[in-house]
This record gives C-alpha cells, sequence and structure tokens, in this order.
C-alpha cells in the first residue's frame, strides 16, 4: 500500500517537475592527508578529509522581451562526516546562494556571492582539504590568513552585485555587501565594496580587482588591489598574480607583540604585497601543475617587520573520465622568524601530503 502511495505522489509530481527549469548540480572530493602544522602541533596528522564538497540547485524563467529571471541554492557538505569549525559546512545555503534578473544589460544578483578576489584566482588550480584553511597553508598565500587576519577570497553576504555583459573581450563587475551592524556612537562596520574589470582573448586572458572593507578599526578602510594576467590555450596553462594588501588591525593581538617595537594605538596599518605564479600542462589525461608564492615583509605603521613568508606545492592530476579525477600533491609554507612569533607557530614550516577522488555530478 505504501508503495502504491509514493508511486501516485511521483506521478503527480511529474507534470511539476517536467515544467520547473531546475539543475541538480554537485561535487563530492575526499581524500587522505598527512599534514603537519599548527593544527597538529607540527607532527604528522594523517586522516580522511572532505576536500570541498558541495550541491547546488539552480534555475531560471523566461520573462519575455530578453529578460529572464535567475536563482541559485549550493551548499557545501563534509563527506568525512566531521563539520569544519569557520567553513558553515552543513548549513543550508553557505556557498554561492542568489535571486536576479539577466538580459542584454548583463545580470544584477542578491544574495550571498562570490566576490571580486575569488573572481581573480587564477594561479588557484589546487585542491587542498577543508582543514587547510585553519593551518596557514592554503594554497596560494594570497588565500591564508595574514598576520593581521584577511578578508575576501570567498563570498559577500547581504550583497548585490552587477556583471555586464561580454564587450568585445571585456567584461566588468560591481559589487556591494552590507553589514548591517553598527554600535552605539560607532560608525557601521562590515560594508564591502568590490570592482574588477577583465579582458580574454585567444587564450590570453588578465583581470584587475579591488575590494575594500570599510570602517576595519574606528574609520579606518582596508583594501586589497590584485591583478593577474595568464595563458590559457593549447594544453598549456600560465598565470601570474600580484597583490596589495592595506590592512587594518589592533597589533597588540598579535603573539609576543612587545617584541616588534609598535605601538599599542588600538589601529594599526599592515601593508604587503604578495605574488604568485602557476604553470600546468594537459597530456592526455595527465596534467601536472606547480604554484610557487611569496609574501613581502610587510610594513606596520611604516615600520619594516620580518614577517614574510614562502609556498610551493606540485599536483597531478589524472582524468578518470569527463566527470572524475584523482589528485595527488605536496605542498608547504615556510614563515619568517617574525612571522613565525608573531602568528605563534612552534615551527617555521608547515606542509601536506594529499591524495584525492572527486566526481562531478
Amino acid at each position: 500500500m505504501k508503495k502504491l502511495v509514493l508511486a501516485a505522489a511521483i506521478a503527480a509530481a511529474m507534470p511539476v517537475l517536467a515544467h520547473a527549469d531546475v539543475t541538480i548540480y554537485g561535487s563530492i572530493r575526499a581524500g587522505l592527508d598527512s599534514m603537519k602544522s599548527t593544527d597538529t602541533s607540527f607532527k604528522s596528522s594523517t586522516g580522511v578529509d572532505d576536500f570541498g564538497s558541495r550541491i547546488g540547485f539552480k534555475g531560471n524563467e523566461d520573462l519575455g522581451n530578453g529578460l529572464k529571471a535567475i536563482w541559485q541554492v549550493e551548499t557545501g557538505l563534509n563527506v568525512d562526516g566531521v563539520a569544519t569549525t569557520g567553513t558553515g559546512s552543513g548549513t543550508f545555503a553557505n556557498r554561492t546562494s542568489f535571486v536576479g534578473v539577466e538580459g542584454n544589460f548583463g545580470k544584477v544578483r542578491l544574495g550571498y556571492i562570490d566576490d571580486v578576489l575569488a573572481e581573480t584566482e587564477s594561479t588557484d588550480n589546487l585542491y587542498g582539504p577543508r582543514r587547510d584553511a585553519n593551518t596557514g597553508i592554503a594554497f596560494p598565500l594570497y588565500e591564508g590568513t595574514d598576520v593581521f587576519g584577511a578578508y575576501g577570497d570567498g563570498r559577500v553576504k547581504n550583497g548585490v552585485r552587477y556583471d555586464s555583459p561580454d564587450l568585445n573581450g571585456f567584461n566588468a563587475i560591481v559589487q556591494v555587501g552590507s553589514g548591517e551592524a553598527q554600535v552605539s556612537g560607532g560608525k557601521k562596520t562590515g560594508n564591502t565594496l568590490g570592482t574588477r574589470l577583465a579582458y580574454a582573448n585567444s587564450g590570453f586572458f588578465g583581470a584587475y580587482a579591488y575590494m575594500a572593507k570599510y570602517n576595519t578599526v574606528n574609520d579606518h578602510n582596508s583594501g586589497i588591489h590584485r591583478v593577474e594576467f595568464g595563458y590559457d590555450a593549447n594544453n598549456l596553462y600560465l598565470a601570474a598574480t600580484l597583490q596589495h594588501s592595506t590592512l587594518w588591525g589592533d597589533a597588540s593581538t598579535i603573539s609576543n607583540f612587545s617584541s616588534f617595537g609598535i605601538a599599542n594605538t588600538g589601529a594599526n596599518k599592515l601593508t604587503s604585497n604578495v605574488w604568485a605564479v602557476n604553470a600546468a600542462y594537459t597530456l592526455g589525461a595527465f596534467k601536472p601543475s606547480f604554484v610557487y608564492s611569496k609574501r613581502s615583509n610587510g610594513k606596520v605603521d611604516g615600520q619594516s617587520q620580518d614577517w614574510g613568508a614562502t609556498q610551493w606545492a606540485a599536483a597531478l592530476d589524472y582524468s578518470l573520465s569527463k566527470r572524475t579525477m584523482v589528485e595527488a600533491g605536496y605542498g608547504q609554507v615556510k614563515e619568517n622568524k617574525g612571522a613565525q612569533s608573531a602568528l605563534g607557530w612552534a615551527q617555521d614550516k608547515a606542509s601536506i601530503t594529499w591524495v584525492m577522488l572527486k566526481h562531478n555530478f
């Protein structure tokens, strides 16, 4: 009887599904990794981790006159069964989720949307377990947490984003995120503004992105400028990234603060530069890749600090099919002595070795 009821319910729903323009998609990623980092007290720890699995639903509706409604809801999940602190994994719609309209003018979306820096990651084509975000070895270094923290390379909450149509290879993005928080007698915090201009033609590409975070400390605004360029054609992939950051923070919260000779004002200005290069080449089902990135020493309130770092990683992808691939790799980051002290690391080097299986659907 229950089977008959279930069959009748499915049959009744079929006409609705037939008229609904909904696509279900996702990516399941899991692997083995051996990590040596601050998370493991700098002792080798081997385990099974999720590598960024997700499931999503998206669709559109033709509104006529060249206009259509668009929407998407995407959720990250952990197939290893372990919730990861800080990723929001397991919370519904914790990844790109929005509703909007699209036409000849481009598209406008409202919701939780990729920021302009996340759209400018040409030197990031390696996979890593979710916990790598906590170890300081996320690839490349511009995605890792700096001594003063970091922002960007993710999604903007309470966001409105406009994407222009392609105009002879050029396209632009303007994005605003509302912080929606304000302390009594203070200024609104958490507001962000992002802009991006990109160009692509005949395999060559380039982009400039800027993302500002307002009133980071008091009325001081943080800002990140990023430029990328490269070539992607004929099985060859080459890319480079240059980034300049101005971050405001409270230096007194840094480990071993007193040893750096920084004034305890509660509002300190850090400027730093990061660059990265990435190369890959496809040979049939194989694709070897290499990434190298370096963070400059930086300055706090105009005073140079030994807060630099270098990082490299190499990986080999093997495609089992159009939707399934295996990746094996090794990467490490080495912090300068000053950065090691500021971050409170027991050692100056963190590393990871991994083998991952990914299936898209």
